[in-house]
């Protein structure tokens, strides 16, 4: 049970990492007031493992694994991944688009989802409190 959360939780950074890598220069709004002069709306999409996943196979190593990561790459490169995050087992996706069907149309493209390796839910994202989240500055090694 302990490795299977832990296996599921090397997982999910995975993906996350390779849907956020190079985030800083995808075209994407930078706050909420940005994505509301575009007319769109946010959406929180959740990832977790879904009913194919092979506990018995690491994470690069699942079916569709290659074409998910190609896919949430495309979405970020064409503006619709806002951000992308983890917490406990699920990974967290936030797009703009603009209704809950195109980003179902979007993410039903993903050759991972469809195959039962992951699955996901859209929930409605309204910000009451607009900010900026941003990476944290690097660290100096001297």
């Amino acid at each position: 049970m302990a490795s299977s959360r832990l296996l599921t939780s090397i997982v999910l950074m995975s993906v996350l990492m390779t849907a956020c890598s190079g985030l800083e220069t995808a075209a994407r709004p930078d706050n909420a007031d940005a994505v509301a002069a575009t007319g769109q709306s946010l959406f929180a999409v959740e990832i977790k493992v879904g009913p194919n996943w092979d506990n018995a196979r690491a994470p690069n190593e699942q079916a569709f694994f290659a074409e998910h990561a190609a896919n949430l790459r495309g979405l970020r490169e064409a503006g619709h991944i806002v951000m992308g995050a983890r917490y406990s087992d699920i990974g967290l996706i936030i797009f703009t688009a603009d209704s809950a069907d195109q980003v179902r149309k979007l993410m039903s493209k993903d050759a991972s989802m469809t195959a039962g390796t992951f699955r996901y839910e859209i929930h409605a994202l309204n910000v009451f409190y607009p900010g900026l989240v941003q990476r944290a500055p690097a660290k100096q090694t001297r």
